[in-house]
């Protein structure tokens, strides 16, 4: 069968389980949205800016584990992108960004929307390969090739460039040249024995897992561990969920927006268990294991007396088996004044909380909203998070059960990223709940996306906390001047400025709501999650709110 090169694109793209491409058609590209439309093959969902298309698509991976792709439109598109590509690969999120070529014998003269006379190269830390297809014979052998590295240890996202005449040349399609992708490599025994070894003798170990362990689908592993060696598990903030945060074993969230609860225990340590994560912000006293697929990937991790590359799932269940019956026994015996120890932590974080939590000030302080925000949602519904104040008050006290139900971009702090990423995560998963949880600073870097959800009747819930500035900053620069420029949304005269979010959202098409009392917070996010369609709850929050609440405490040892 004869097809074209953008026909050969779409079918190609189908077998590989793309489900969605997101994007903006533009100069170079045109042929491969009518591929996509013409013959039914997967849906293209329309962004208003072509960032916005590489964020929702990180969203997807994040929410269930399937690259999606993103079409952009030659060198502007692909230049607007980059903060999401460095966002997305920071965070070992897999996709294929797409993007149409110039005539093959234009390149590199200069003409409209062509950058490559200044040289080809992608930025650094962007993308794991750049790949650029020659003739429309190669897109077979190219796609596998582009799907294999996405999702090999150390995911990200790869780019395929498709010139304007290979997506016209007319090519034999044969369906059996394409072929799954196998992410798996072998477990070094010897390294796994020595990691059981020091865990067994260690007196007071811990796990810290990050985005890694639910990349590679281990967290059921993970949990194995944790119950084998008798030892506490704490998550980075891109790695909560990888455990229920219920569970006996679950310290909670370390970092700077950490509980202190989770800070002690790691300071305490005299064993880190580090797994797909990084460590750099933190001194530590004990031995770190480090078990990732890409060990070379990341620079942020520290001293580490024994680095294990593997994939993290087949090391746990390594791990696991060479534990025996007696040995763990013995462990659960000699560990639990230890793990009595971390229980009484976080009871004592937890009733802290609590007074947060039932807090009834007015305007809120952001504690408040999202406790009761925890108690409408279902158990396993998706929280996409922005950054700032917002994001640090999540990772620190909104317990989450279920692996992939909270996405943020701390590893790289990306703003304007939480709105079209809750859009991929409802695209992946649309039986479940989805909100996205974001600051008014934050969402009005990309809340034109709004129109995609009413455009393609996307049911996400956006929940706005809006203090008039970016509350996070303002924290950060106070004690350096004492002045807030920059950091605040205010009028000449020095009164808050802010957009009615609420009435911004109706203009769109959404639902929406205002909330400025504790008594109208549950009626208005059942309403919410009740809607038909997309929905936005405003949430008027305090200037002095503090996302984060003393996580580092001074009485670490």
């Amino acid at each position: 069968m004869k097809l074209t090169g953008s026909q050969t694109l779409a079918r190609l793209l189908k077998a590989h389980g793309v489900e969605y491409v997101a994007g903006i058609p533009g100069y170079g590209s045109w042929t491969l949205v009518d591929a996509l439309q013409s013959a039914h093959e997967i849906p293209f969902i329309q962004v208003m800016q072509e960032q916005s298309s590489v964020h929702m698509a990180d969203g997807y991976y994040r929410a269930c584990g399937r690259p999606m792709a993103a079409l952009l439109p030659t060198a502007t598109g692909v230049s607007k992108a980059l903060g999401g590509l460095a966002c997305a690969y920071a965070e070992g999120s897999a996709m294929l960004v797409i993007s149409g070529g110039q005539l093959s014998h234009l390149p590199g003269t200069d003409t409209t929307q062509d950058l490559r006379g200044a040289g080809a190269a992608h930025p650094p830390r962007t993308l794991k390969a750049r790949l650029v297809t020659e003739t429309a014979a190669d897109l077979p052998t190219l796609l596998r090739a582009a799907f294999s590295t996405m999702v090999s240890p150390g995911p990200g996202p790869v780019s395929i460039e498709i010139p304007v005449a290979v997506q016209a040349q007319s090519v034999e399609f044969v369906a059996a040249s394409v072929r799954a992708a196998s992410a798996r490599f072998n477990t070094p025994a010897q390294q796994i024995a020595q990691a059981a070894e020091w865990l067994l003798k260690a007196v007071r170990p811990v796990i810290v897992a990050g985005s890694g362990v639910m990349m590679g689908d281990a967290c059921n592993e993970l949990l194995a561990v944790a119950e084998r060696f008798c030892m506490p598990v704490l998550t980075r903030a891109n790695g909560k969920g990888a455990i229920a945060e219920d569970h006996p074993l679950a310290g909670g969230c370390v970092g700077r927006s950490g509980s202190p609860c989770a800070n002690r225990l790691l300071a305490e340590a005299d064993l880190i268990l580090l797994l797909g994560s990084e460590l750099a912000d933190f001194e530590s006293r004990g031995l770190v294991i480090r078990i990732d697929g890409d060990l070379a990937r990341s620079s942020r991790v520290g001293q580490v007396e024994l680095g294990i590359e593997a994939d993290t799932r087949s090391a746990l269940a390594a791990l696991v088996a060479s534990v025996s019956a007696p040995q763990h026994r013995a462990l659960a015996l000699q560990r639990a004044a230890y793990l009595k120890h971390m229980t009484e932590l976080r009871a004592d974080w937890e009733a802290r909380l609590d007074n947060e939590r039932a807090d009834e000030s007015s305007p809120f302080i952001v504690q408040r909203p999202l406790a009761e925000l925890r108690a409408v949602l279902e158990r396993d519904a998706i929280v996409v998070v922005g950054t700032g104040s917002v994001g640090d008050a999540m990772v620190q006290m909104f317990p989450v059960f279920f692996p992939r139900t909270h996405l943020s971009s701390t590893g790289f702090g990306a703003q304007g990223w939480a709105v079209p990423a809750a859009i991929g995560a409802k695209l992946a998963m649309p039986a479940r709940q989805v909100v996205c949880v974001v600051g008014d600073g934050d969402f009005l870097q990309s809340m034109q996306e709004m129109a995609v959800c009413v455009m393609h009747c996307i049911p996400v819930l956006f929940m706005v906390f809006n203090n008039s500035g970016y509350s996070s900053l303002r924290d950060a620069r106070a004690p350096h001047a004492g002045r807030y420029t920059g950091s605040e949304f205010n009028l000449p005269d020095g009164k808050p400025y802010s957009p009615e979010f609420a009435e911004v959202a109706r203009s769109f098409g959404l639902e929406s709501w205002r909330v400025e009392h504790p008594y109208q917070l549950s009626p208005a996010l059942h309403k919410a999650l009740n809607s038909k369609g997309p929905a936005l709850v405003e949430v008027m929050i305090s200037r002095e709110s503090r996302g984060a609440l003393d996580a580092f405490s001074d009485d670490v040892p």
